[in-house]
């Protein structure tokens, strides 16, 4: 189990070398296409960096088994590999107007909505429907818009192809990225994948999908970039995490760690960052109410 060392408030403990830990989220960045000498800041690092911070203060909470951790990380640290080179602007173009048309916006909705579609024609299912809308809108269908919908339609071939395409960077860190990390890293969009794994490995898929979550709805950039969102707030981040309970797709025992880390303000300084508020700023007053009501259902 997690060793008993006493943290302060709102720490983590890291299972991972500092130069691995920068290393890894170094492999969000790109080269920038004018100067080959510089790199593009990936999108997605800062979003999982913080959400590897708190995945890893509610893996402590529920003990998960000490041998995971290490690999637990990395997965963490690297669950939006598979976006990596996201383009936030075409990206949210496409989706926002996949959702004023009242399209599946992830591969989830693609299977409720068109049972007969697999998950490997999903893609190219999805460019069908949606290539007429994107061109009426002065978006041309090019391979780029294609990889674009690639990163959430075919979630799944793009992590694998980052993947071997990272291998040499990931060998030479003495990191090897496990079926089963995968399978984690995948289970938001493909739950199925975790069918014969150990319920300690499901337990971990749950805690990144929560964990995750918490994160991107509390994300201001994102808010504004994907959801166009006007404001972030706990309420509306634990209704929408509650749904995946409901849903069967995390458990309660994961919704009720991340309340209570919340209750205790172990998340305040990564929501504050989240959302661009001074450290030395409080929550906004309707957030610390929400808090008020949390303690008061649970406790």
């Amino acid at each position: 189990m997690f060793s008993k060392t006493k943290t302060k408030k709102g720490e983590c403990i890291t299972t991972l070398d500092k130069k691995v830990h920068d290393a890894l989220l170094a492999m969000y960045d790109t080269p920038d296409p004018n100067n080959p000498k510089f790199k593009i800041q990936g999108y997605d690092k800062d979003h999982a960096e913080r959400t590897t911070r708190i995945v890893l203060m509610a893996a402590q909470k529920m003990n998960v088994n000490a041998r995971y951790l290490p690999d637990f990380e990395v997965a963490s640290l690297l669950h939006d590999i598979g976006r990596v080179g996201i383009d936030p602007e075409l990206f949210g173009k496409i989706f926002r107007l996949a959702q004023e048309h009242n399209l599946p916006v992830r591969i989830t909705d693609i299977r409720l909505a068109h049972p007969e579609i697999s998950d490997s024609k999903a893609s190219d299912f999805y460019l069908k429907l949606i290539s007429p809308i994107l061109v009426d809108n002065g978006i041309q269908i090019t391979s780029k818009v294609i990889d674009h919908i690639n990163m959430r339609m075919a979630h799944k071939e793009r992590l694998s192809a980052t993947i071997r395409k990272l291998k040499p960077q990931l060998n030479n860190l003495k990191i090897t990225i496990k079926p089963w990390m995968k399978k984690v890293i995948l289970f938001y969009y493909y739950p199925q994948l975790m069918k014969n794994e150990s319920k300690e490995v499901h337990k971990l898929g749950m805690l990144l999908v929560a964990c995750e979550n918490f994160e991107a709805y509390n994300n201001r950039r994102r808010g504004r970039d994907y959801y166009c969102r006007e404001k972030e707030s706990l309420k509306d981040a634990f209704d929408k995490i509650k749904k995946f309970k409901d849903n069967g797709l995390i458990s309660g025992q994961v919704l009720k760690v991340l309340q209570d880390l919340t209750i205790e303000g172990d998340l305040d300084n990564i929501i504050k960052e989240s959302r661009g508020i001074p450290q030395n700023v409080p929550l906004p007053r309707e957030d610390i109410v929400f808090k008020k009501h949390l303690k008061t259902i649970l406790r």
